[in-house]
Formats: structure tokens, C-alpha cells, sequence
């Protein structure tokens, strides 16, 4: 009998740990007007790679090329009702967020606005954060780049109750429609 407590406590504290255990996504983006690149790179724990590598448009999406032989194709079409499902990106804490933008003077009032407006947002959004940063350079010619850090906090914890929310809200809705239709 007192083997099996062992056995059922370990289990438990192994599961509470799993779920409380903190993980911290680290996402690089860069964006260069000139070369016409976009590249991304996400890291779990600033080590564990997960995905990176560069975006390209093609006549019907956006092609992500995360290796020297494999892209992931995306259509227009495609990006609307993706984006009406589950996401987990709700369940994230922003932990910093750092934009730089090199420009030259022909998009510098753009630029400005648009770092004026982020910075605002995210702000508004999370007062407390002390890292949010925006640098904007002015630099001579035709140059737009733009580079990003972002690291985001999550655990286990706040995804299960974030799906439990999104799963409550689908039979609600899934509810709501029976019983229009049963009344009509």
C-alpha cells in the first residue's frame, strides 16, 4: 500500500511540475525592403531552434522556406479561416519586445507613426512591462530594415485553461444553435 502512494505522489508532483514548469519562446525577425527577405527564427529557451528561415511571396500566398529543400506553402485563401481557429498566441505573456527600424528620409514619417503606434499599443496593452524598446535610425538613401526580438512566457497551465475557455465557448455557441433551430 505505501508503494502505491509513493508511486501516485511522485506522479502527481511530476505533473504539477510539468504543468507549472516556465518556458520562454524567443522569436528574431528581420525584414530587409531592398533584398525583399523576410527572415524569422523561433527559439525555445534562446537553444532549442523550432523553426526559422525566410518568407517570400508567390502569385497565390506566401511561401516560408524553413530549409534549403522545404517550403511551406500558404494561400490567400487559406490565412482567413486559419486564423478563425484556436490560437494559442492568447495564451502568451509578453515578456520584452524590441523593434528596430533603419531608414532613410523617404520613409521616415511612416516609420515614426508606426513605432509611435506600437509602442502605444503595447504599452496600453501591458503597462507594467518595462522592455518594451523602439529604435529608429535615420540612416543616408533608399533603406527600410527591420528587426524584432520578442520573448514571450507560457506554461502548460495557462494553455489547458485557455482551451478550456475556447472549448466552453464552442459548446455554447454548438448549444445556442440547437436550440434556435429547435425553436424554429
Amino acid at each position: 500500500m505505501g508503494r502505491f502512494f509513493l508511486i501516485l505522489s511522485i506522479v502527481f508532483l511530476s505533473l504539477l511540475v510539468l504543468l507549472f514548469f516556465p518556458f520562454w519562446l524567443d522569436a528574431d525577425v528581420h525584414y530587409d525592403m531592398n533584398k525583399s527577405k523576410f527572415a524569422f527564427s523561433v527559439a525555445l529557451f534562446k537553444k532549442i531552434k523550432l523553426i526559422g528561415g525566410y518568407a517570400t511571396t508567390y502569385r497565390g500566398g506566401v511561401a516560408l522556406h524553413v530549409s534549403p529543400e522545404k517550403a511551406i506553402l500558404i494561400d490567400y485563401s487559406e490565412m482567413n479561416g486559419k486564423r478563425k481557429k484556436f490560437s494559442f498566441m492568447k495564451s502568451f505573456r509578453l515578456q520584452s519586445f524590441v523593434i528596430t527600424a533603419e531608414t532613410g528620409a523617404e520613409y521616415l514619417l511612416g516609420v515614426s507613426l508606426a513605432h509611435t503606434f506600437v509602442q502605444t499599443y503595447l504599452l496600453y496593452k501591458d503597462s507594467e512591462r518595462k522592455n518594451i524598446r523602439s529604435n529608429l535610425w535615420l540612416t543616408d538613401g533608399d533603406i527600410l530594415k527591420i528587426t524584432g526580438h520578442i520573448t514571450l512566457f507560457f506554461n502548460l497551465f495557462i494553455l489547458v485553461m485557455e482551451f478550456i475557455k475556447f472549448l466552453k465557448e464552442k459548446i455554447k455557441s454548438i448549444c445556442r444553435k440547437k436550440t434556435e433551430k429547435s425553436i424554429i
